[in-house]
């Protein structure tokens, strides 16, 4: 693989994850899913390219660049996985009210059905 390449593939997979996180806080999830299958590709791209080994052999300067997009990644995906997870237990939450009040509901319901 070539460095350019490798640098490329790290760059533009922090801007995908970096944009899953920036869509991910203004809960627009039809955006964030669209990013998938590119972020999918590059990761896969990464694994195929023997990267670690790869890495070693490059210029100093070129590997100082991918630690960064690396260390970037590694925050924005950390980022992401905390929302994601405070999201879903708001959304928890809020089912697990409106399964209180539905059954609240059906209690008074079935009170107003005998009266």
């Amino acid at each position: 693989m070539n460095t350019n390449l490798l640098l490329e593939q790290y760059e533009q997979l922090n801007y995908v994850v970096e944009q899953m996180l920036i869509d991910t806080q203004k809960e627009d999830w039809e955006s964030l899913i669209s990013w998938q299958p590119k972020y999918h590709q590059l990761t896969e791209n990464l694994k195929l390219t023997d990267g670690l080994t790869f890495i070693e052999s490059i210029p100093l300067q070129h590997q100082d660049v991918i630690k960064m997009y690396f260390n970037n990644i590694i925050s924005y995906h950390q980022q992401l996985v905390q929302l994601m997870h405070a999201r879903r237990r708001e959304l928890s939450k809020l089912i697990g009210e409106q399964v209180d009040y539905q059954t609240k509901i059906n209690s008074y319901q079935k009170i107003a059905d005998l009266l």
